[in-house]
């Protein structure tokens, strides 16, 4: 690499560093927490993890009835549910206007009893241990500004990505012999020299798994610009977006449900949502070892008649399909199980790690470039 290539790109990694600084480090320990999300939250919440109650589980449309009857004020949109039957549902509410604010938008209910155990709203601002992990889901993903949040936190992750590869062409050793010294921590060189070794070896062996996670989290967060470059390489199933038929939905929750999983019975259900107005139902499945917790088969079922409409199994579909599916899995790690888990966790810490070190550069960098243009100038001024 030639010196004064060298010389810009050294001062761009440097400074789009340190402007992504607290993004980073907010970004890194929030997705540490969250790599564990289900399991911190029931941790702080174990009354939205757990049922006392035994026997067989009211039809969905009981347990529907009574989420509308005791939250007139709001529109269920979906149900959340986990293979255990011991563990109660999650009704998520949205509102009826578009300006509307909701004081609370999930109600945990228990599925034999259809008693409501818990609420809570997971856009409220509180580090409360209900509201806690869903917070920092927002922070994270969001910057608490929803969708105009994902954008700039997309877009920073792009510039953060630029960050790790610039750094990773000044890191990466000149000759094969110069790996070694390259991935090693000198003992006893002093304070300085810890940080730059700390930076740079750590930056070698962990870069490209921080390279993916900025990518992925880069692709979720901004999928108005990620869906249309990738269909243009393969093409993207395209879920239907209204039914066929005219007239109110006829069929129920529970027969919806049934319709989904009879189309895929190894498949687990873990969510199903309802668009009244396109007449469709959107059953989320979880297959075993599956890429994701929370499912990665949707199936479409027209509300009118019944029919399964499309089944979409991003490892079955397309390179396209294959791709955008597989991005949250490899995210949060979900796709290697709970090794996965812990390999993100992990990461999430490292950010942290490279803001201490390269600020701890930068000033010493700074000191000794004010000590040598001021004797720079004492020299000339004795001249």
């Amino acid at each position: 690499m030639k010196k004064e290539l060298r010389h810009w790109l050294v001062k761009l990694h440097r400074y789009s560093g340190l402007l992504l600084s607290l993004f980073i480090v907010m970004a890194g320990l929030t997705g540490s927490a969250l790599a564990f999300n289900d399991e911190i939250d029931a941790w702080l919440n174990p009354q939205f993890y757990h049922i006392s109650s035994s026997g067989p589980h009211q039809p969905f449309e009981v347990l529907a009835a009574k989420v509308e009857h005791d939250y007139p004020h709001a529109r269920l949109a979906f149900f959340s549910m986990e293979p255990d039957g011991n563990v109660p549902l999650q009704a998520r509410l949205r509102t009826r206007h578009a300006d509307g604010v909701l004081p609370i938008d999930t109600v945990f209910i228990d599925p034999v009893t259809a008693a409501v155990l818990g609420e809570r709203n997971t856009k409220a601002a509180s580090l409360a241990p209900q509201n806690l992990m869903p917070f920092l889901f927002r922070l994270h993903r969001y910057l608490l500004l929803d969708k105009t949040g994902a954008i700039i936190s997309g877009s920073l992750g792009l510039l953060w990505l630029a960050t790790l590869l610039i750094g990773f062409a000044l890191a990466w050793p000149k000759h094969r012999s110069g790996w070694r010294k390259a991935l090693s921590i000198k003992r006893g060189a002093g304070g300085f020299r810890l940080m730059y070794d700390l930076h740079r070896s750590v930056g070698l062996v962990a870069g490209v798994l921080l390279v993916m996670t900025a990518f992925t989290g880069a692709v979720m967060n901004l999928p108005d610009v990620a869906r249309p470059m990738v269909s243009s390489l393969s093409p993207l199933t395209k879920p239907p977006k209204s039914s066929p038929h005219e007239g109110k939905p006829q069929i129920d929750w529970q027969q919806a449900l049934a319709a989904a999983q009879a189309s895929e019975p190894l498949s687990a259900p873990v969510r199903i949502a309802r668009d009244d107005k396109q007449r469709l139902y959107q059953v989320r499945l979880r297959k075993q070892n599956d890429i994701q917790d929370s499912g990665s088969v949707r199936v479409v079922v027209d509300a009118v008649d019944g029919k399964v409409l499309s089944v979409l199994d991003p490892l079955k579909g397309s390179a396209g399909d294959t791709f955008i599916g597989v991005q949250y899995g490899l995210h949060t790690g979900q796709l290697l199980g709970l090794a996965g888990k812990i390999l993100v966790a992990f990461m999430g810490l490292l950010p942290l790690l490279f803001t201490i070190t390269g600020i701890a550069i930068w000033l010493k960098k700074r000191k000794s470039e004010t000590i040598v243009r001021a004797r720079h100038l004492h020299q000339a001024g004795t001249i």
